[in-house]
């Protein structure tokens, strides 16, 4: 998968940025919508204008979210897909019924790299995602910052080893986040194989806040990766 990792650049907060990210070369753009532990969550009404910009698909990311909330969501940002941050089989068997159109994506979180971590149940979890008809799953790291759990946006990196035989096992196509910037997106993408990778603080000049220069030192460190 490696000659054509795409890229995810997550935690988008306004149209600038959607737009460089667009510029630079990102396959997606996504915005966190009604999370609460998260610095950079946006009301549906605030992301609206994100989501009807013609800059790049757009993926809405949602946590422990009901059904109804969901179809809002949904009827309101016509959504390129919804990633859920939390374990949604039973949402994605009833929203891929009704919305055949739209990608379901589950983040599936991993510990720190220095922590324990239950092989088993996350391959459990890669194919209840499957069973459930979820298009993708993205592994992504799971910590504690400053006294709340967080699940995506830490900045933290998992265990790459594992990783790397979850997405050769992996049923659907699997994107890696969790700590990955312009220095180390080259060894991800070589080492991990991923269909793709999803970032966010990475990229950041401070949280919410794009920065061009991070930006597009990612994108040149991909390309030459995926020109391998």
């Amino acid at each position: 998968m490696k000659a054509g990792c795409k890229v995810k650049i997550c935690g988008i907060t306004n149209l600038e940025d959607a737009r460089l990210a667009a510029a630079e070369g990102a396959d997606y753009i996504g915005v966190v919508v009604d999370v609460s532990f998260s610095p950079r969550s946006l009301t549906i009404e605030q992301a609206g204008k994100i989501f009807a910009s013609p800059y790049r698909p757009t993926v809405a990311l949602v946590h422990q979210i009901s059904f109804t909330k969901l179809e809002l969501l949904i009827s309101s940002l016509k959504p390129f897909a919804v990633q859920f941050l939390s374990r949604a089989a039973d949402l994605i068997v009833r929203a891929k019924k009704i919305y055949p159109g739209i990608q379901m994506w589950q983040s599936i979180h991993l510990p720190p790299a220095d922590e324990q971590v239950n092989r088993p149940e996350i391959e459990r979890l890669v194919w209840e995602c499957s069973e459930a008809g979820a298009d993708l799953v993205v592994f992504d790291t799971a910590a504690v910052i400053s006294g709340s759990k967080r699940f995506g946006g830490t900045g933290r990196q998992s265990n790459w080893q594992l990783v790397q035989q979850l997405v050769k096992n992996c049923p659907l196509p699997a994107f890696l986040a969790g700590g990955i910037n312009p220095s180390n997106v080259a060894q991800a993408i070589a080492f991990v194989k991923p269909a793709g990778i999803d970032l966010c603080s990475g990229v950041e000049a401070s949280p919410g806040q794009k920065s061009l220069n991070k930006l597009r030192a990612l994108m040149t460190e991909v390309r030459k990766e995926n020109a391998l």
